[in-house]
């Protein structure tokens, strides 16, 4: 079988007519070039199949088109959302990803950072575990800009892009406390994440105006693991005064909920009222469809790759030239459903 010669940048010079320059400044961005002229060498580019070497593209340019993405899990839902939807807006200006998977531990979330680094993407989406790592000047030293994602880095490394965690704490609680509800408890991560922080702090706001003392016992935190959610949730459904409604901080705390319900053959909401964080598209399938906090995902994606862009295209992302870096802060939406109950109109 006779091999299938590799077009070259000589040949597509040839075909369009142009100067190899020309040809490189048209892949490369690295000058202006009339739009006909351009066109002529994406065609050319075109019928020979000609693909431009990414080596020797990145040596020229000085950028590699890759951006690092780190999340806490990638099998999270709210996080593969996360991943899909700057996957698709940095697809369209010519970007790949590199995908990390923390499982919150600060020891991984380095290693990968440091990774990054080393194959020179040319910036990064963070969802931080909350520690304060050394990489993080690294990154700021070899000018490769951070964006973070859902949580704020312990030091302002960089933009970062959340819900308003206070305000979708209160609103939950609020809800509840509208409903007859007096005993609510929380359930959460630990508290250096600023998404835990936020919501528990709403949370009380919301316990404080309606002049209910909260009780420090009914807001639990807990390990990332579901099976940690599931011994929480049961620990407080065992109580001589158990909570009659229960809000779960994220999505691992309502697995672990709904594992403890089932449990102990509780039925929700005539013995407990719950709300969940992350709205997904299961929780409005089962019995009974579970009222929830929804992000407003497709927009913290489209913040976060608009704030990337500009840092990687060299614009300051800095306020008045310091290190006081934006924080672009998302309304979140209660999604009324069926379980919660008016403790009065209680079964």
């Amino acid at each position: 079988m006779r091999k299938q010669s590799v077009s070259t940048i000589r040949d597509v010079a040839r075909a369009a007519n142009v100067s190899t320059a020309t040809v490189s400044h048209v892949f490369n961005d690295t000058r202006p070039v009339s739009e006909a002229t351009r066109q002529a060498v994406l065609d050319a580019a075109r019928r020979l199949n000609y693909r431009p070497s990414a080596i020797a593209r990145s040596l020229t340019t000085r950028r590699t088109y890759t951006v690092g993405v780190v999340v806490a899990d990638v099998l999270n839902p709210f996080f593969a959302g996360i991943i899909r939807g700057v996957e698709d807006l940095l697809w369209q200006q010519g970007r790949s990803l590199v995908v990390c998977s923390t499982d919150e531990q600060p020891e991984k979330e380095a290693y990968y950072l440091h990774l990054l680094l080393e194959r020179r993407v040319d910036g990064v989406l963070v969802a931080p575990t909350g520690a304060d790592l050394p990489v993080y000047a690294e990154l700021q030293h070899h000018h490769i800009p951070a964006v973070f994602i859902d949580r704020r880095p312990p030091q302002p490394w960089g933009p970062t892009v959340e819900t308003d965690n206070v305000r979708a704490g209160y609103a939950a609680t609020r809800y509840l406390l509208d409903r007859g509800h007096t005993r609510i408890a929380i359930l959460g991560r630990h508290q250096a994440l600023s998404t835990v922080t936020g919501r528990f702090a709403g949370y009380r706001q919301a316990l404080a105006e309606a002049d209910i003392t909260p009780d420090p016992s009914l807001a639990v935190t807990v390990d990332s693991h579901q099976e940690a959610a599931l011994q929480g949730t049961l620990a407080l459904l065992a109580r001589r005064d158990p909570p009659t409604a229960l809000i779960a901080a994220n999505h691992v705390m309502t697995l672990g909920v709904v594992a403890a319900m089932r449990e102990l053959g509780r039925q929700c909401p005539r013995e407990l009222s719950f709300i969940a964080f992350d709205d997904l598209p299961w929780l409005a399938l089962v019995a009974p469809p579970l009222t929830a906090v929804r992000h407003a995902t497709a927009e913290i994606c489209r913040c976060a790759v608009d704030l990337l862009m500009a840092a990687m295209n060299g614009q300051s992302t800095e306020r008045n030239g310091t290190a006081n870096y934006p924080i672009v802060t998302l309304p979140a939406e209660l999604i009324e459903r069926a379980s919660c109950a008016h403790l009065d109109k209680a079964c």
